[in-house]
Order: C-alpha cells, then sequence, then structure tokens
C-alpha cells in the first residue's frame, strides 16, 4: 500500500508540476509579452523587454493551443487524449529516475507501475496514426513528410547532443561515431540507441513506414494493414527469435500496441457526435478502473505477465475509456494540459539530460532523504519548464518553417 500511495502521489506531483508553469503565465500577463506586437517582430533591448520577449514567443505558442480548442467544439479534436499524453510522458521521466527511487528506499516496485507510460504512448500514437490517416486526400508522401518534419529536426538535435555530453550527464559512457550514424538513421545496434529513451522512437519510425506503405496500397485500409502486418511481424520474431539487434527491435511485441491503438480508433473515432448516455460513460469508467487497477497491481501480484498483456492491455483499457468519455460529451478542454501536451515530444528528448542532472545532485549528498524527495517533485517541474522553451523557440517553429517550404 505504501507503493500505491506513493504512485499516486508522484503522479499528482508531476500533473501538478507541468501545470504550475503555465498558470504563471496565464496570471501573470506581462509574461506573455506585448499581445499587440506582431508575432517574430524585434523588441527594444532593455532587459526587461528582453525578458518579455522570451516569455511572448511562449504566449505565442500558447495562444495557438487556445484557438485549437475553441476550434475543437465545431471540428473532432481529442482534447480528453492530451491527458493521457501528459501521463505517459511524465511515467517516462520517472522510470528513468529509478536511481533516486532505489535511493530512498522504495525499490523497483514504482518504477515497475510508472513502465506503463512507455505503452501508453504507444497506444495512443497508434490511435492518432489513424485518425491522421482518417483525413481526406491523405497521401503516403504527404504522411511521411509531416512524420519527418515532426521527429526528425529535434530527434537529430538531441542525439547529436547526447553524443557529444554523454559522460558530463548520463554517465553512460562514451559512444562511437558507428553509433551516432546508426542511432540517426533509427538502426538499433543494441539496446538502446544513443538517447537511451528514444528507442520507443525507433519503433514509431517503423510503425510510420509501415503506415505509409500500406496507404499507398489502399488508403481505406491502411490502419487495419499495418496493424495486421506488425502483428506478423512479431509472430515472426516469436518463430524465429532473431538475436540480430535489429530484427530483433523490429519484430518486438510491443508493436501491438500500435495496433491496439488503431482498433480503438477504428472502433470509437468516427467524425459523429456521440449523445451523452450513462451506460457508455458506466462502460468508460470501469475500462479506466481496470486499466488503472492493473497498472498499480501487475508488480505485486502479476509482475512476470508479458510485457504485452500486463502493460499493453492496461494501456488500450485507459485509452477506450478516455476516448468513451470525450465521445460521450464529458471533454476536457484544458488550455494548459493542451500546450503542455504539446510540449510532450520535448519532454521526452529533453528528460534524460535533466534526470542526468537530479542523480548528479543526489550523489552529492546520497544519504540525504529530502534531497532525493526534492529532486523527485522538482524534476517534472524543470523538465516542463525546459521543454517548454524548446518547443516554443525550436520544435514549433521550425516545423512551421518545413511544413510551409516543403508542404
Amino acid at each position: 500500500m505504501r507503493a500505491v500511495f506513493a504512485f499516486v502521489t508522484l503522479g499528482l506531483a508531476a500533473l501538478a508540476a507541468s501545470m504550475l508553469f503555465m498558470l504563471l503565465l496565464r496570471a501573470y500577463p506581462a509574461l506573455h509579452g506585448d499581445r499587440g506586437r506582431l508575432p517574430g517582430s524585434p523588441l527594444p533591448g532593455t532587459a526587461s523587454n528582453r525578458v518579455a520577449g522570451v516569455s511572448s514567443r511562449i504566449g505565442e505558442e500558447y495562444e495557438l493551443t487556445t484557438r485549437q480548442i475553441s476550434a475543437s467544439r465545431e471540428k473532432l479534436f481529442w482534447n480528453n487524449i492530451q491527458i493521457l499524453r501528459l501521463i505517459a510522458a511524465y511515467g517516462i521521466v520517472y522510470v528513468h529516475l529509478e536511481p533516486v527511487f532505489i535511493a530512498i528506499g522504495a525499490g523497483s516496485t514504482i518504477v515497475d507501475m510508472l513502465r506503463f507510460g512507455t505503452d501508453l504512448f504507444l497506444v495512443v500514437s497508434g490511435f492518432l496514426s489513424a485518425h491522421v490517416l482518417s483525413r481526406p486526400g491523405r497521401t503516403a508522401p504527404a504522411y511521411l513528410r509531416d512524420r519527418a518534419i515532426r521527429i526528425l529536426p529535434l530527434y537529430w538535435l538531441f542525439t547529436l547532443a547526447a553524443f557529444f555530453a554523454k559522460d558530463w550527464v548520463t554517465g553512460y559512457g562514451t559512444p562511437t561515431v558507428r553509433e551516432l550514424v546508426m542511432s540517426m538513421l533509427f538502426i538499433p545496434y543494441g539496446p538502446y540507441p544513443i538517447l537511451h529513451p528514444t528507442w520507443t522512437l525507433v519503433i514509431i519510425v517503423q510503425f510510420s513506414l509501415v503506415m505509409a506503405a500500406c496507404l499507398a496500397v489502399s488508403r481505406r485500409n491502411a490502419a487495419y494493414l499495418a496493424s495486421a502486418f506488425v502483428v506478423l511481424l512479431v509472430l515472426l520474431g516469436r518463430m524465429f527469435q532473431p538475436e540480430n539487434p535489429a530484427l530483433a527491435a523490429y519484430t518486438d511485441p510491443i508493436l501491438i500496441d500500435f495496433a491496439f491503438g488503431v482498433l480503438i480508433y477504428k472502433a470509437l473515432g468516427g467524425e459523429q457526435r456521440w449523445p451523452a448516455q450513462d451506460r457508455a460513460v458506466g462502460w468508460a469508467l470501469l475500462a479506466l478502473g481496470i486499466g488503472m487497477a492493473a497498472v498499480v497491481l501487475r508488480p505485486m501480484f502479476w509482475a512476470d505477465l508479458p510485457r504485452l498483456v500486463g502493460l499493453g492491455l492496461p494501456a488500450a483499457l485507459l485509452l477506450f475509456g478516455t476516448v468513451i468519455l470525450e465521445r460521450s460529451g464529458h471533454v476536457v478542454r484544458s488550455a494548459s494540459v493542451n500546450f503542455v501536451a504539446r510540449c510532450t515530444f520535448a519532454i521526452y528528448l529533453c528528460h534524460q539530460f535533466v534526470n542526468g542532472a537530479s542523480e548528479k545532485i543526489v550523489s552529492l549528498d546520497p544519504t540525504s532523504r529530502v534531497v532525493h524527495v526534492l529532486v523527485l517533485v522538482a524534476t517534472p517541474l524543470l523538465v516542463t519548464i525546459v521543454a517548454v522553451f524548446i518547443f516554443s523557440y525550436v520544435e514549433a517553429p521550425v516545423t512551421r518553417h518545413l511544413k510551409g517550404h516543403l508542404g
């Protein structure tokens, strides 16, 4: 029960920390800069205006999120799923703080609970991929172009940063140039690429390529074909048990998480609106309750279950329940939640650097329980602040620039 209590407490702390920064932006208009200023226009060179300029860029991205939420009342946008994206992101952040959990005597129980964040991340990716493919006129080249613009610039930037700062930041050893090239090309050469958390990004890129190939074959059935193909890959992997790191990664059973997401979209994700029905809400709450209970209880009662059953299915149930609630009219339209959710890719890529710094702080006083707890509470806030700046100043502008020139 102590582990369950700690799990819930840390989850609430992560979500609260992620919201704090955005609430400050909303509470103090000065943090948004000059609302009347044209986007991208220079500000006077005073120190106060330079600070306003920094926050103005963030404010502009925040305003874009607000307009997106307003538009979602007329056009389907998955507001509730943004909450799942945040839960998945901060779950992954905490998983990579395992040494700190061990240092305070929490062992691996809490970390094992939080591992579902990776599966939730992939299930949601499958759902959103199917949603993107449902748009009229979507072609395979356009889909691949959009995925490349979304993934490659920031991933390459952080992979290079990890290559040059590896020993200093995380202490995993000095990677070779060969490992850098293979990481940049999403070719597995061992358990992890240079930036360790991005092993799941290799899986996402693989699924994107499969989706594009299936889209070229049949736009109407592309999502189904892609799901069937990844299931076939997993079955082949179970049959032949490849030892080659690349083949092992490309046939990993976690691929089926995407299929779960696709099937949930096909079952529930049409453009039609649902009436608010008590029965539908009841099914949603049941799915959410079972999924959350399975996540929390798995390390204590069925830790040896295959990942697909122990983590993939609960993640799918969480997505299933969340989508039913939205389809029934129970929608969380929060600008703060949606804005931070737009930063989840930056959270995913930058958190290892912040986590590495946090672990070094802990190592300065390894016997201090207070320091350890403060690190666990403060790290998601620091990760969020870093990710918000990266998103606002790098990811969003680069993405818009490339789409404007390549789209």
